[in-house]
């Protein structure tokens, strides 16, 4: 296979998305560590837990509309850097509120992010190969979750939980030197990419808002998939804790599967979505599929806590779990780069963004809460399996409705 542009656009977001999730996840498995160091309950974590996913929700519409403003490139550098920042300032932190403030302001930079980085993969990327595009450059979401998990529970058993921070901010330096030196600025009059293969364009629909029908049900669909998502990011290490894994290094080991699973769950549903595609199924096919099979794997997950299974059980449920929850993303982002105009691309991927990460807000803090009342996490995983489902009727709704066509751009 010969290199293109697009490739080089994809390992560039993946690494600068490695560095992203690695701030971002390496919270995990120092969250009982901090709560013991500031005396606070589960419901105070799942609210630190939680700060990041409010600004991250609050950013993702008007980082679509920043990014048509001063350019993507622009916004994904300066983005890199802020969390780079924010994470080193969070090794020094001292108090509950400074801790929750910087937590905040590094969502606050990383939901600008998302809406800025989406595009420019989907513009550079050749539409038959759309949902690998979008999977393989993803995929650094799911290697930084696994890395920040697994490293940050070792970091805190030889060191401390404020060097986990310290020593990420350092990756994410680094990102942003690789996207200024590496992107190039879209151009959104531009009809066919650079290195895109012949007879590929990115379309330009006749649809002008990025607030039509189907773009909806996409948008409320991806709020139980990010739900399901970081109930087990934030949570994992202490899931193993409740069925009596002592440490903190092996449940953070246990619990990056997490993380690695996204590695084959977005690569295989977004070649599995192209290929079904030039068949002329719609890519809302392997959408259903993997909502459905989240939903009974996390479902799983709840007896499992009942029936007091051994960690490597549960942490087989947690890869398959984080496999489909992971893979789902690869066909969703695609559908939403198919009927989204193209000139408002920014802006239906930053409030795709913006209503999805109200599960991630919500998630870390209910699943505290149902913990702290019931001492379990059985029914956090099943309310969660609950939301997968219902997103499911959304997804069929998606014209045609109930029916698996390809879109037609």
């Amino acid at each position: 296979m010969s290199w293109h542009y697009y490739h080089t656009v994809w390992f560039v977001m993946m690494f600068s998305w490695i560095t992203n999730y690695m701030v971002r996840a390496g919270l995990s498995p120092v969250l009982v560590p901090i709560m013991n160091d500031l005396s606070i309950d589960y419901s105070s974590g799942g609210l630190i837990a939680s700060a990041l996913f409010y600004a991250y929700a609050m950013m993702g519409l008007p980082g679509g509309f920043i990014g048509d403003r001063i350019g993507r490139k622009k916004v994904l550098v300066i983005c890199s850097l802020g969390w780079g920042m924010a994470s080193l300032l969070t090794g020094f932190v001292h108090s509950f509120v400074a801790l929750v403030a910087l937590r905040f302001a590094t969502g606050l930079v990383q939901g600008t992010y998302f809406s800025n980085d989406r595009p420019v993969v989907a513009f550079y990327t050749p539409r038959e190969k759309a949902s690998l595009g979008q999977g393989v450059s993803f995929i650094g979401l799911g290697v930084g979750m696994c890395l920040g998990i697994v490293f940050a529970g070792i970091i805190c058993n030889y060191l401390n939980w404020r060097w986990v921070f310290v020593i990420y901010a350092i990756p994410s330096f680094v990102a942003a030197l690789l996207i200024q030196k590496t992107i190039r600025e879209p151009v959104h009059s531009r009809v066919n990419p650079p290195d895109a293969s012949p007879g590929a364009a990115i379309q330009s629909h006749s649809r002008t808002s990025f607030l039509t029908f189907d773009l909806w049900m996409i948008y409320l669909a991806g709020i139980a998939a990010t739900y399901g998502l970081w109930m087990l990011g934030a949570w994992g290490p202490a899931m193993f804790k409740e069925i009596g894994l002592a440490g903190h290094s092996r449940p953070a080991l246990y619990s990056s599967m997490i993380g690695l699973s996204a590695i084959p769950g977005l690569m295989l549903s977004g070649w599995a979505s192209d290929k079904l595609w030039h068949r002329g199924v719609g890519r809302k096919a392997v959408l259903v599929l993997n909502f459905l099979l989240a939903a009974i794997t996390l479902f799983c997950i709840g007896f499992a806590f009942h029936l007091h299974v051994s960690e490597y059980v549960l942490g087989i449920l947690i890869f398959f779990g984080g496999f489909f929850l992971w893979g789902l993303w690869a066909p969703l982002f695609s559908i939403i780069s198919e009927i989204a105009p193209t000139e408002s691309l920014g802006k239906a991927f930053g409030l795709n963004c913006t209503i999805n990460f109200i599960g991630g807000t919500l998630s870390p803090w209910i699943t505290g809460i149902l913990k702290d009342n019931t001492g379990s996490f059985s029914s956090a995983c099943w309310l969660a399996s609950l939301l997968l489902v219902a997103a499911i009727f959304l997804i069929l709704v998606l014209r045609p409705a109930f029916r698996f066509e390809r879109i037609e751009g």
